[in-house]
């Protein structure tokens, strides 16, 4: 029960980091950064791949194996 409600919150907040990084690529500095050749901000490269590897973990946890 505990392994699928930290599953469970995995996915949460990491759809929350993902979408926080998505609002910061879509903002008028990112626009700003990208259209000068900067890419992403560092912040924004982290909320977007902090975010995909929870979300990532939070599957995995849930459709894994189950112990016998």
């Amino acid at each position: 029960m505990i392994k699928r409600s930290m599953a469970i919150g995995c996915l949460v907040f990491g759809s929350v980091t993902l979408y926080i990084g998505y609002g910061k690529t879509q903002s008028v500095a990112g626009g700003l950064r990208r259209a000068f050749g900067s890419g992403y901000s560092t912040e924004t490269i982290v909320y977007l791949v902090g975010g995909a590897v929870l979300v990532v973990t939070g599957l995995v946890m849930l459709t894994g194996r189950k112990k016998r």
